[in-house]
């Protein structure tokens, strides 16, 4: 293994892990403390507030999507040998990816401005909740992913030197 494709891919899992980090727990934040903590406030006080908090997190939320997505490829292309996983690694990271897709979008539109999209901020506490629905379907496919059994015994490094497993099937 090269010392510069480990560090790669050491910086990919790391930023990969932390950006879900804060998908998911950004969501929650706002779902479990700070909307109902502004329910007490009047509408105009309320929604300056969400205003005030969401100018920001729109330029970081993007960043921290382009991560996820430019972290997520790389770990797709450059270390799993996706064609010699089992079929049930494959329907997991399927469901992952959309689950995650459908979370990249509910929090977009949630920080987002466009009024067309101004009922999902009206209805913030369902569309939240949808969001934790999505992070823990994320959460439990990727732990389920770690656990699911290879189907091919032999293992070979792949093109970051890392060992995946190859197409030659166990007996």
């Amino acid at each position: 293994m090269t010392p510069h494709f480990s560090i790669i891919t050491l910086i990919m899992r790391w930023l990969h892990i932390g950006g879900a980090i804060i998908l998911i727990g950004a969501p929650f934040f706002i779902r479990m403390f700070l909307l109902p903590a502004l329910a007490k406030e009047d509408p105009a006080r309320r929604d300056a507030i969400i205003e005030s908090i969401n100018k920001p997190w729109r330029k970081f939320l993007g960043i921290v999507i382009l991560l996820q997505i430019t972290s997520g490829v790389y770990w797709l292309l450059a270390v799993i040998n996706l064609p010699a996983e089992s079929p049930i690694y494959q329907i997991l990271l399927t469901v992952k990816l959309l689950a995650a897709l459908g979370l990249f979008f509910l929090l977009s539109v949630l920080a987002g401005r466009a009024t067309m999209f101004a009922p999902f901020r009206n209805e913030a506490r369902k569309w939240y909740s949808a969001c934790l629905i999505c992070g823990i379907i994320i959460v439990a496919c990727a732990g389920a992913m770690r656990l699911t059994p290879l189907k091919y015994a032999d293992k070979a490094p792949n093109a970051a030197g890392i060992p995946s497993v190859t197409t030659t099937p166990a007996s």
